[in-house]
């Protein structure tokens, strides 16, 4: 039920000024009455007269500025044998003084004929405008009307009005002025040999295009979980460095004689090996880039994806790389699949996106361009959303006069229609809320015609209850019109996004790259404050490139907005989910936990690449003796820092208690006491250093592990249902 502008609607101006007057003895002044006339919404009307004629002639005046629309739609027939009849005319500037230009039927002789003309010219309005009586049976009362106004400037007396639309097309084009065509002159040549054409090299013509934007590498947004972004938290990351701990730990090595200080060491400062243990999220938001840049770049996708979303091209985002970069192509194609996944993100129709890899061109830096391709079948698109034209027709069933310079009301629909009044929630319409639905009245079509775009007036039990303005309603369709906001249906509306794997691509040491179906979920909790249970529509539109994976019953669909519905109870709340889906690329590190929460879910149910599921799985099991590892590293360190805080208690408690005399015994119980307290700390730290070790192993098994994990088989399928989830409000 996608909205679309209001038609220009317009109502009828005559063809002819007098059209029909008398001419000496040959024609009758009332012998060429006005009896049909039929406006269109497309700017014509459509006019049919009869004439009884009992000479060999009949003649017309038609206005000047109206010939070529009569003589390019003119017909006149015999009524009684259907054939036609010849008109002729005076050439252009021999109209008569009052500005008409005189057209004469002629007849083949002076016997009695009936005489049918009809033509087409441009007119001005007819104006739809319907009302609606609603009541608790099921039925509403439907009218409405069509507002036709005559500037023809003769009156319509006892005339058949109607009004109708269609998709039929209307232009000018000049009939009336003598055209003379321009003969080249030619003469006798007596040169008989020819020269051959001029070679030279074919030039092909390219799509229209046009550059929107250009992004360097340093101003693309990297997402968590990126390598680029991994690799700098990774570089930047540094285990604490405890002093006390360090102590503890070489008096502990001491103690059992281990040589493990350089090992240890290094585990301490982060040297020697690659950090792979769960890591914190980033500070920056993309590699090499402060906050303050980050923030502006933010601002700029923004603004360039609600400019994308007000074009009709389709944009293609070239990717590049710089000369000499490693995996140059891949590196290209990713740095245009990341702007291409934050302008989804952010809005705009995945259909009118593609990410290609342009590599390494020369004076070309690495970064993305965006080219509109202005000569797409996307561009060439109308402006609404493809529905068809509705065809209808409604005509006076009796003769009516209406008086040149006047108005008149013509029925076009009067009865009962199936209907009854809702709610809508439309917070996505252009005056729409996104708090509260509107009630609205719901009824169907009755008529074999298209109903079109206008003011719907709506009353219930003899009052006013509100007004409405209706989409093109086409036969048997139904129409739902908001016409009043009483707050009485009341909706929270929140919403996510995330990722599950749907194909495996590419993956190379640690880092993977896969085709994710990227998800946005609407979830709507309804709430009815009525006494009474109510039907309860949501509009909900569905950008080019997206589709519902998940919704409740879709009631009606027209174009790209959807239709739900449900009924709720008396002082009832319901909560229901909209999910969507499109395809995006992805490049991970495994080594973070957005990566490894992708793959991990996409484990429970993969049952393609064996050789990548087992070896992920080998993964994920020394990722979990890793985090096993720190977690009980974690959990000694908080006792033996509890252990420590008591030593400092009972070492306070000792000094004081020197001063007093009596206290020996007291301060051998505390000394003992302390003494505990000490070893526990030493065999915690031995506990420690023995989880240090662990956690060491299982960091060099987890590298190996990923450096061993390879898949270069592009486009490898996989059952997935991996999904990471990130909370954002909508």
């Amino acid at each position: 039920m996608k909205r679309r502008p209001l038609f220009a609607v317009t109502a009828l101006i005559a063809l002819l000024a007098n059209a029909c007057t008398q001419h000496a003895s040959f024609v009758k002044a009332d012998s060429a009455a006005l009896g049909r006339v039929v406006v269109y919404r497309n700017g014509i009307a459509y006019y049919e007269r009869k004439a009884s004629v009992d000479s060999d002639k009949l003649t017309l005046k038609v206005p000047a500025d109206k010939v070529d629309d009569f003589l390019k739609s003119l017909t006149v027939t015999d009524a009684k044998t259907g054939l036609p009849l010849p008109v002729s005319f005076p050439a252009p500037g021999q109209q008569s003084p009052d500005g008409q230009v005189e057209m004469t039927i002629q007849l083949p002789d002076k016997t009695h004929r009936e005489i049918v003309l009809t033509y087409v010219t441009e007119a001005p309005a007819w104006k739809p405008s319907y009302r609606v009586m609603v009541s608790d049976a099921g039925k509403v009362d439907l009218q409405g009307w069509a507002v036709v106004d005559n500037t023809s400037g003769e009156d319509w007396n006892a005339v058949k009005v109607g009004v109708g639309s269609s998709s039929a097309l209307s232009f000018r084009f000049d009939l009336h002025s003598i055209r003379l065509v321009h003969r080249e002159t030619l003469q006798s040549q007596d040169t008989f040999a020819k020269a051959p054409p001029l070679g030279g090299s074919l030039v092909l013509a390219t799509a229209d295009e046009s550059v929107l934007a250009q992004l360097d590498d340093a101003e693309i947004l990297r997402e968590d979980g990126h390598p680029d972004v991994a690799a700098e938290t990774i570089a930047n990351a540094k285990a604490p460095r405890d002093a006390a701990m360090r102590r503890e730990m070489a008096k502990a090595e001491a103690r059992s004689g281990r040589a493990t200080a350089g090992a240890l060491g290094d585990l301490m400062t982060g040297q020697g090996y690659a950090h792979t243990g769960p890591v914190a999220a980033p500070v920056q938001q993309y590699k090499m880039a402060g906050k303050d840049q980050a923030a502006g770049e933010e601002q700029r996708l923004r603004s360039l994806a609600e400019s994308l979303k007000g074009k009709k091209a389709n944009v293609v985002i070239e990717g590049y790389a710089n000369g000499g970069e490693a995996d140059a192509n891949d590196k290209a194609l990713d740095r245009a699949n990341l702007l291409r996944n934050q302008l989804i993100e952010r809005g705009v129709a995945p259909a009118q996106l593609q990410a290609v890899a342009r590599g390494v061109v020369p004076g070309q830096k690495a970064g993305v361009r965006l080219v509109a391709q202005k000569n797409t079948d996307a561009a060439k698109a109308p402006d609404d959303n493809g529905a068809p034209v509705g065809e209808s027709h409604f005509e006076s069933g009796t003769p009516m006069t209406v008086l040149k310079g006047t108005s008149a009301m013509v029925s076009v629909v009067q009865g009962a229609a199936n209907g009854e009044v809702v709610y809508l929630y439309d917070a996505e319409g252009t005056h729409g809320d996104a708090k509260y639905a509107f009630r609205s009245v719901r009824f169907i079509n009755p008529t074999t015609s298209t109903l079109e775009t206008g003011p719907v007036t709506v009353y219930g039990s003899g009052r006013f209850i509100g007004e409405g303005l209706t989409d093109p309603i086409p036969p048997g369709a139904t129409a739902v019109v908001p016409f009043a906001l009483d707050r009485q249906v009341v909706v929270d509306r929140d919403g996510s996004t995330g990722d599950r794997i749907s194909k495996l691509v590419k993956l190379s040491r640690g880092v993977l790259t896969a085709e994710v179906m990227h998800q946005k979920t609407t979830k709507l909790k309804i709430t009815n404050r009525l006494g009474t249970a109510t039907s309860v529509l949501i509009r909900h539109n569905v950008a080019r490139g997206w589709n519902i994976t998940k919704s409740p019953k879709i009631v009606e669909k027209f174009g790209d907005s959807h239709l739900f519905g449900l009924e709720i109870g008396a002082h009832e709340s319901k909560t229901i989910e909209i999910e969507e889906a499109t395809p995006m690329t992805r490049t991970v590190d495994l080594r973070t936990p957005v990566g490894l929460d992708l793959v991990k879910v996409w484990l429970d149910s993969a049952k393609d690449a064996p050789d990548a599921v087992k070896g992920l799985q080998q993964v994920l099991q020394f990722h979990a003796d890793m985090a096993r590892a720190t977690e009980t590293i974690e959990s000694l360190r908080e006792r033996a820092d509890e252990y420590r805080n008591r030593m400092d208690e009972l070492h306070a408690q000792l000094f004081s208690l020197k001063a007093v005399k009596t206290a020996g015994p007291l301060m051998t119980h505390l000394a003992q006491k302390m003494k505990e307290m000490s070893d526990k700390v030493s065999s915690g730290t031995l506990a420690i250093v023995a989880e240090q070790e662990k956690l060491l192993l299982s960091k060099v098994k987890f590298h190996d592990a990923l450096a061993e994990l390879t898949l270069e088989k592009q486009g490898v399928a996989a059952v997935a249902s991996a999904r990471s989830d990130r909370t954002t409000p909508r």
